[in-house]
């Protein structure tokens, strides 16, 4: 129903000055919708280049991993137990 009041009102005499502002509302539309439609392509070059990055990244993490995970443990001291008297003092 708008859509035919509209054009009813392109149609009539003497609307000029409606006609004029309609045009330039959808002069405005087509600039915001372009250039909405450029900064969504932008974001979309973005978003693949971080998907890139990150897959990079995970990968080089998965590599350390395994690296890691196939050195062998390091040698720990064991700690001894049951020597002394446990206070700390030299025998005489």
């Amino acid at each position: 129903m708008p859509r035919l009041a509209l054009l009813a009102l392109l149609l009539l005499p003497g609307t000029a000055a409606a006609q004029s502002g309609v045009e330039g509302r959808l002069n405005e539309l087509q600039r915001s919708t372009a250039a909405l439609s450029a900064q969504i392509e932008q974001l979309k070059v973005q978003n693949q280049q971080l998907q890139q990055r990150m897959e990079k990244m995970q990968a080089g993490f998965e590599q350390r991993i395994e690296r890691l995970e196939k050195r062998p443990a390091p040698n720990r001291p064991v700690p001894r137990t049951g020597t002394g008297t446990g206070t700390g003092a030299a025998k005489p």
